[in-house]
């Protein structure tokens, strides 16, 4: 089986939807976790922002990536709609429930897009 031009990014949408939860989520935790504990950490909220809408740009792009190659515009559109309520929530009006929403549709869009990659790799393979 031949590898084609941008297999190699084919990580980049789960991998992107993954950080951006964890940034977010991941970051909300630890700082709870610690003042649980009596320590008090200080997280500046505009690079923390900044970094989960990077990583949420970051998935976007290797959902954008992979449209390139199988051209199903499904995951595209739910990424794009997912990444820009992420983006909303982060830099113009936050609200929790906007921002769960985008990551919802992130990750339906990785999932959409890993599942649309795995099926046509297979068919290829039979095809082969």
């Amino acid at each position: 089986m031949t590898r084609k031009s941008g297999d190699g990014l084919g990580w980049l949408a789960g991998a992107g939807t993954i950080l951006a939860i964890l940034a977010c989520y991941g970051t909300l935790a630890v700082v709870s976790g610690l003042s649980l504990l009596g320590i008090s950490l200080d997280v500046h909220e505009g690079a923390w922002a900044v970094t989960i809408s990077l990583f949420a740009v970051l998935a976007l792009v290797g959902i954008g990536v992979s449209y390139h190659h199988h051209r199903v515009i499904g995951p595209l559109i739910a990424g794009t709609v997912g990444t820009a309520l992420v983006l909303w929530a982060m830099a113009v009006a936050y609200d929790r429930v906007v921002e769960f929403t985008g990551f919802a549709g992130l990750i339906a869009a990785a999932l959409w897009d890993w599942r649309i990659k795995r099926n046509t790799r297979t068919t290829a393979a039979g095809q082969s």
